[in-house]
């Protein structure tokens, strides 16, 4: 009876090194582009901070995996960067976590509407991240695809907006309205005037 031989190094190592990698990098490209999401807001915040922790995850495979020495010293220096990303992404989850369970809302990206539109519905977010950063209005038309799982197109928003109201125009229509920005809410100087937009919507999303 043959006895099969051990895959060979380089193979252990693309499993243990880049399988974490990938889904560090599907999660944070899901993140800047949606392309699917779950309909808990707690889950989506859940995954997208445990997510900070997959290239930790790798730098401690590249430390345990035999080999020789100065390979894991720059497999280590070469993921610096991630790790240094991953830690400031956990330490700003970090501060949203007692607020998030609180609330069972995400503060930085906060659904404050969800318009249904037939087999699909439209999420309206206000997205905040911070004192870096201006509040915005994010789109995302969502349809589900299993219980749970929703399939997501990102539709254009609103920079500098903190509010918003909708109308149904018609099926597949729908009319997104933010109200004006003020420099001094007292004198009611406009910095932003108010500003709409007519979303013609696609039922399966991307076609």
């Amino acid at each position: 009876m043959s006895i099969e031989a051990p895959p060979p190094t380089w193979i252990r190592t693309v499993k243990f090194l880049g399988v974490p990698l990938l889904c560090f990098v599907l999660l944070q490209a899901d993140g800047l582009f949606p392309f699917v999401r779950f309909s808990n807001d707690i889950v989506n915040f859940v995954v997208g901070t445990l997510s900070f922790l997959l290239p930790f995850l790798t730098a401690f495979f590249a430390l345990i995996i035999p080999r020789r020495w100065l390979t894991t010293v720059i497999a280590i220096v070469l993921l610096l960067p991630l790790l240094c990303f991953s830690a400031l992404g956990l330490f700003f989850e970090s501060l949203l976590i007692g607020d998030t369970f609180r609330t069972g809302l995400n503060p930085a990206f906060e659904r404050i509407a969800r318009v249904p539109m037939g087999g699909y519905s439209v999420g309206i977010y206000l997205s905040n991240c911070g004192a870096p950063c201006s509040l915005d209005i994010e789109v995302l038309q969502e349809k589900t695809i299993i219980p749970g799982i929703l399939l997501v197109r990102e539709l254009s928003g609103f920079d500098e907006a903190g509010e918003a109201t909708y109308k149904v125009m018609g099926q597949d229509t729908l009319l997104i309205n933010v109200p004006p920005v003020y420099v001094d809410n007292e004198k009611r100087v406009v910095s932003i005037p108010e500003r709409s937009k007519i979303y013609h919507l696609k039922p399966f999303l991307y076609f």
